[in-house]
């Protein structure tokens, strides 16, 4: 494997980013436009911006609170400004953010007078913390990398070309001792079975059961059938939701299943993860990135242009007609696999010669288009609680 140590930058908590991205992170809707203006006003600087943070309870204010820190404290994240409406939410998050050591300042409209006063205030500050913060550069092995794995827009052509080189890009970087997270709950339903048969555990085999249960019965409650494939799904030639599982579980190989954790939690094994979170994809980018993912690999069967502003998204395809007619967002074109004149190690080795390039600096083409965005999946309270009261078990898997 000729990717076997990357170049990055050292972070007092001892991981290693390959970006160095000063973030300003909104606590809350209503801050969104200052943010994007401070974050414009210095070079390099990425806002952090999503719905709502005002007004949540319970599980919806936690996962958006822990998905805001985690960015705050990501490894491609060299300082973080927060901006909130008042002083109290904004110091809270800063606040949790400092103790992971990621330096932190923040500022809050209301206390600065105005976005006019805050967003020169909030210029100043972030600068500020750049300054004092100078770039430290660390040759780090390749198992220090996390990476989360993700497919959208899938055709039938997605589980047997790009997801399953991707599974063998999985089985060298679980080999090689690194973290690799699976994600999106409803695209395993129908070939958990695959994933069970991998667990490394009773307890980890229990818990990814318990997870798929909980969706299953969270459609109940919701009335919806969980049986029909999207549009894209069909016109791109896909049968049946299984077997669109069976191809999204492909892209993490064959090794072991060694955890599974909660949206947006941070992986505590290496090797194979798998995340409870949902499927569509900005929703699980923002996910794999509040994990703390370095970069997320992201194969597309008919075309999905997202990407994630914190963890680079390395757009691949195996289908020839995406690789030609979405050309300006696709980062690694393995549809020769189709045609019999690449097989899926070669295709493997494409995939980890950009993987290190973008380790180097190179920008994914999400990146320099700038199609990326976040949003942090809401959680239904009132369900979860019907379930904590019937079935504790599955209500708290994972």
């Amino acid at each position: 494997m000729s990717f076997e140590h990357f170049t990055g930058y050292g972070r007092s908590d001892g991981r290693v980013g390959i970006r160095n991205l000063p973030l300003v992170i909104a606590v809350m809707d209503n801050c969104n436009p200052l943010t994007r203006r401070i974050a414009g006003a210095v070079q390099g600087a990425v806002p952090i911006v999503a719905a709502y943070g005002r007004g949540q309870k319970g599980d919806d204010q936690r996962v958006h609170d822990m998905t805001l820190v985690n960015y705050g404290s990501h490894p491609n994240c060299q300082a973080a400004l927060v901006v909130g409406l008042e002083h109290v939410t904004a110091e809270r998050i800063a606040a949790k953010i400092a103790e992971t050591g990621r330096p932190v300042d923040w500022i809050d409209v209301q206390g600065q007078g105005g976005t006019l006063n805050a967003f020169a205030e909030g210029v100043r500050r972030l600068t500020a913390l750049i300054d004092a913060n100078p770039v430290r550069l660390v040759k780090s092995p390749i198992s220090d990398l996390v990476v989360g794995l993700e497919c959208g827009g899938s055709d039938a052509l997605s589980g047997i070309s790009g997801n399953a080189a991707m599974g063998v890009v999985a089985d060298r970087l679980s080999d090689a001792g690194a973290t690799v997270i699976l994600s999106e709950i409803e695209e395993i339903i129908g070939a958990e079975h695959v994933l069970v048969d991998r667990a490394s555990s009773d307890e980890v085999r229990a818990k990814l059961l318990a997870a798929v249960e909980r969706c299953e019965r969270h459609a109940v409650h919701l009335g919806l059938n969980m049986a029909p494939l999207g549009e894209d799904n069909i016109l791109g030639g896909l049968s049946t939701t299984e077997e669109k599982s069976l191809g999204a579980v492909r892209k993490s190989g064959t090794s072991p299943l060694n955890e599974v954790i909660g949206y947006g939690e941070k992986p505590r094994e290496r090797g194979v993860v798998f995340m409870d979170a949902p499927a569509p994809g900005t929703e699980n980018v923002t996910a794999l990135g509040a994990a703390g993912a370095h970069m997320i690999l992201f194969n597309t069967g008919r075309g999905n242009p997202i990407g994630n502003p914190v963890s680079p998204t390395l757009k691949i395809t195996g289908s020839p007609n995406t690789a030609m007619r979405f050309a300006d967002n696709i980062d690694i074109d393995v549809s020769a696999i189709v045609s019999g004149e690449m097989n899926f190690d070669l295709a493997a080795d494409l995939i980890m010669e950009m993987m290190d390039c973008t380790a180097r600096g190179r920008l994914t083409a999400s990146e320099r288009l700038g199609d990326t965005e976040l949003s942090i999946s809401r959680i239904d309270n009132g369900f979860l609680r019907i379930l904590r009261e019937t079935c504790p078990s599955i209500a708290n898997a994972g």
